[in-house]
């Protein structure tokens, strides 16, 4: 009995699905601990199931390169699910028409910010310049992070980890806040949400309601752009006055 347990553990580890399973099971687990806390922002689903994959790849030794290939599908569901951002857009379009300025001048103003002020404060502290580099794409989607931070110079895998960190670190403590400075404006929430914690935290505003989400849908949208087409231009500008 033993061994057909063995083989039948050994059947499962080894298929091609587990880790796809493992994921979705982990982030069922964080779900579950996220409610069983009130919904604390400090036991965020996101948080507790990427703790919990790596946890049980380093016990089980799957390296990653297994992992990412098992979970490809959700990789390609990452499309259909940015395309289906479009409905709560066109269900608040009213709200969106009658705060345009106001969400442009805080897009732009918060995009500024939360790149410039991060490399400053890392330059500032005496950080490496292949830091303050890859903190420059620290707001948009790791997709496009990637590809700017090869346009920039910076180490891709840093810039990936950056990406990942920020938008945790939003969806965690950007409700919280707002909760203590705007409580009940949930279209400046999702502005700050999108523009500061792109993905991660759109995903965070679509749990909070769908005014939340369109706001949040359209700031990630037009800062990965804003980021996109401004950011090389000035960091090439920067590198030839020789201040970075």
């Amino acid at each position: 009995m033993p061994e057909a347990l063995h083989l039948a553990a050994q059947a499962v580890l080894l298929h091609k699905l587990f880790p796809l399973g493992l994921t979705l099971a982990a982030y069922a687990v964080g779900t579950w601990l996220y409610k069983r806390a009130g919904q604390s922002p400090f036991v965020h689903p996101l948080i507790l199931a990427a703790a919990l994959v790596i946890a049980v790849l380093r016990a089980l030794d799957i390296p990653y390169a297994r992992y990412f290939e098992g979970t490809q599908f959700l990789h390609w569901m990452l499309g259909p699910a940015i395309v289906a951002l479009a409905i709560p857009l066109y269900g608040e379009l009213g709200k969106l028409r009658a705060r345009w300025r106001s969400t442009l001048a805080a897009l732009l103003v918060g995009s500024v910010v939360a790149t410039g002020s991060a490399m400053a404060i890392a330059w500032g502290l005496g950080a490496s310049k292949g830091l303050v580099m890859a903190l420059s794409t620290k707001s948009v989607t790791t997709a496009l992070a990637t590809v700017l931070a090869q346009q920039v110079g910076a180490n891709v895998a840093l810039a990936a980890t950056i990406v990942l960190v920020t938008g945790l670190l939003g969806a965690v403590v950007g409700p919280w806040l707002f909760a203590r400075l705007l409580p009940g404006d949930d279209a400046a929430l999702g502005v700050a949400l999108g523009t500061c914690a792109h993905a991660i935290g759109t995903s965070r505003a679509l749990q909070i309601g769908e005014t939340c989400a369109a706001f949040a849908a359209l700031s990630m949208g037009l800062n990965g752009l804003l980021t996109a087409v401004v950011l090389p231009t000035t960091l090439n500008a920067l590198k030839a006055w020789g201040l970075i």
